[in-house]
């Protein structure tokens, strides 16, 4: 890790325990804020350095745009609570249970509730009830963008809901099927149960592991939980060890141990976990090759690698690729409308990933990029992803 990666995670744990840090020299802050943007940690850099013991070494335009983005971010809090308890009451009034989940769950722990940005609110219903919770919520102003499988996207002025039917579609996901037993509920709203909550995050960040990358914010909730929710790790693993997902949450934990000095460390030599963690960004923002993705993903499932063929699979992938992919669930059950899929697939990729796209298909015919996804994949085994 460099310097600035370094303090970042220190800024990080300081804000989790309130500690009044000591900031370095030597660290590029302009840097550091652009890193923090990446992994969507500016807000809570700010709160760490509202409490720093010196912060003389920074400069003062680069303190008022982390100042900036926490207002920002205040505000955006703000809309997205008023959100939230719109569809509380919406869906109690129709006596639906219904179940917040990640950041609309995982920001009311945090020191400072606003500094836990959520790009969407995430919300789990019973599949039986996605049709009049369609009605009530477009009724109450929202639009319904998309309608992916078992994601539905709304939109209200600025803020983003996805509705879920179930909670993981990956990794066998036998562990996760049954949500609404593992919940604790106030009238008709829920929430996950502490430990299914933290195994589910575990398996979601080995999700954006897989695709594209994780980041220090993955890491930092788990910290949170386990910190504020008095968490059992051997409950944990035992739900995770029924999708073989065991040995990947005792490296991710023993990184956040490592970091965030809360929970368990089971191994001592994480440095390429943590390596891969700061290198990406919350969503792979900084994954600059994104043709070692799909190469790798190609690979993962024993095919010849050739850019040519790659790039055949990449533009017309079968139905039983298309079906996975958020924006094209749709097709789910219905294989005869693959053709549609594949035009449908490259508007909406022209339309919203151009630049993704450009790079994705530049990086295939870069020479290193079979190299590194062969490194990626004897990476991944070793801890435990596939």
């Amino acid at each position: 890790m460099n310097n600035e990666e370094k303090v970042l995670i220190a800024l990080c744990r300081a804000d989790l325990t309130d500690e009044k840090i000591y900031l370095p020299d030597g660290v590029d802050y302009n840097k550091l804020f652009r890193l923090s943007q990446a992994h969507n940690l500016t807000a809570i850099c700010h709160c760490a350095f509202v409490n720093a013991k010196n912060t003389a070494c920074v400069d003062v335009a680069c303190l008022n745009e982390f100042k900036n983005r926490f207002f920002d971010c205040i505000y955006l809090y703000e809309q997205q609570t008023r959100c939230i308890n719109d569809i509380k009451e919406l869906l109690s009034r129709e006596k639906i249970h219904h179940i917040f989940f990640k950041g609309a769950v995982l920001r009311d722990i945090y020191p400072v509730p606003e500094s836990r940005v959520m790009g969407d609110i995430d919300i789990l219903i019973n599949p039986e009830h996605r049709g009049i919770v369609k009605k009530l919520l477009t009724t109450a102003g929202f639009k319904c963008t998309a309608q992916n499988g078992p994601v539905f996207d709304y939109r209200r002025e600025n803020i983003m809901v996805e509705v879920h039917t179930r909670l993981l579609s990956e990794f066998g996901a036998n562990a996760f099927s049954d949500p609404f037993s593992n919940a604790v509920f106030d009238g008709f709203t829920g929430k996950l149960e502490s430990n299914y909550h933290l195994a589910y995050l575990i398996a979601h960040t080995a999700h954006h592991f897989r695709f594209y990358g994780a980041g220090i914010r993955h890491i930092l909730d788990l910290a949170v939980v386990q910190k504020k929710c008095g968490t059992d790790i051997d409950k944990v693993l035992n739900i995770l060890t029924q999708i073989n997902l065991d040995k990947f949450a005792k490296t991710v934990l023993s990184v956040c141990s490592k970091w965030f000095c809360v929970g368990k460390t089971f191994f001592d030599h994480t440095e390429k976990t943590e390596d891969f963690l700061c290198s990406r960004g919350v969503f792979g923002a900084m994954n600059k090759n994104k043709g070692v993705t799909i190469t790798r993903r190609e690979l993962e499932q024993d095919k010849q690698r050739s850019s040519l063929g790659t790039k055949l699979r990449l533009a017309f992938p079968p139905y039983s690729r298309l079906k996975e992919i958020p924006y094209i669930r749709f097709i789910d059950g219905r294989p005869w409308l693959t053709p549609y899929a594949w035009l449908y697939r490259f508007y909406f990729n022209i339309k919203n990933r151009k630049n993704f796209m450009k790079n994705a298909l530049a990086s295939l015919d870069d020479e290193n990029t079979l190299s590194l996804a062969k490194a990626e994949i004897l990476f991944f085994e070793e801890i435990g992803l596939i």
